[in-house]
């Protein structure tokens, strides 16, 4: 039994330590992003940095272990993974991310990964300065992918796929119009946060699945308030284990990459690369 199985059972033992230890360092998260808020208004225009790097640590926390059940191991993770979302006020995030999240678990480095497809794929390594930018610009990538679709398909056709749900999508739009109204967030706050968390997310992604070895399925990587997602081949493992067990059972694994490593070689090296399909994936989501 690995250590990471060790410390989740035992932590596990006391039902509620994972579930309030999620929420309680969820909301000083979240009063930390309105803390940043604060100093934007003021003129401390640079707070969006420290904003963005709280809301990755929150999204982490409630969106992503609430995919997994990971949180409560009940039903009540996905209404938390929603109301995440919603205050962070991205309504329609939550939903399709557990979809395609669950998915890229079971299918990780094949082509039926929904977060490395054939345009993904065929972009980075024909165009790289342009997948760079359009990874850098959210809705610049939506449009590039809309104009050039998924050459196989294969992930539209897919069956048993996790689903979206609806009302869970209507009452997070009016949540988080109920935090627009409330807290009346500066819109160049909002906007500055969201750009510099779509780079971290897309560098963390670099460090998880990108490398210079064959025969890799993920990395073990250091990333700045990374709430344990670094640990990523156990998390690939065992999908369910609370980011707390990650994070502890990280401080024991040998890292593999960092997040400055590997924009270096994704600027320098062009054998830097997505890793390939290297063992069979069993169903873990």
């Amino acid at each position: 039994m690995s250590r990471e199985a060790h410390i989740e059972a035992r932590l596990r033992k006391t039902k509620i330590l994972i579930p309030a230890a999620s929420l309680c360092v969820a909301a000083a998260l979240f009063l930390g992003i309105l803390q940043c808020m604060q100093g934007f208004i003021t003129g401390h225009y640079w707070t969006v940095i420290p904003a963005a790097f709280l809301a990755h640590a929150f999204f982490i926390v409630i969106v992503h272990d609430g995919a997994h059940k990971s949180i409560t191991r009940t039903k009540a993770d996905r209404l938390l993974m929603n109301l995440g979302a919603s205050l962070m006020l991205l309504p329609f995030y939550a939903e399709p991310f557990r979809k395609y999240h669950l998915v890229h678990h079971v299918t990780a480095n094949t082509a039926d990964d929904p977060l490395w497809s054939d345009v993904k794929k065929d972009l980075y390594e024909k165009r790289r300065p342009l997948y760079l930018l359009c990874q850098l610009i959210p809705i610049l990538f939506t449009a590039y992918v809309l104009m050039h679709p998924n050459k196989s398909g294969k992930q539209e056709k897919k069956k048993n796929q996790p689903s979206v749900n609806i009302p869970y999508l209507l009452a997070s739009v009016l949540i988080s119009l109920a935090l627009i109204y409330i807290f009346q967030p500066p819109l160049f706050f909002v906007l500055g946060t969201l750009f510099i968390l779509n780079f971290l997310s897309a560098v963390r992604h670099w460090c998880e699945h990108m490398g210079l070895e064959d025969g890799r399925e993920s990395n073990t990587f250091w990333f700045p308030l990374g709430m344990g997602i670094g640990n990523h081949d156990v998390h690939h493992d065992h999908p369910n284990y609370s980011w707390l067990t990650l994070s502890v059972g990280l401080l024991y694994r040998k890292k593999d990459t960092n997040p400055f490593l590997t924009v270096k070689n994704i600027l320098t090296k062009s054998s830097f690369r997505h890793f390939r399909y290297v063992k069979s994936k069993q169903q873990k989501a």
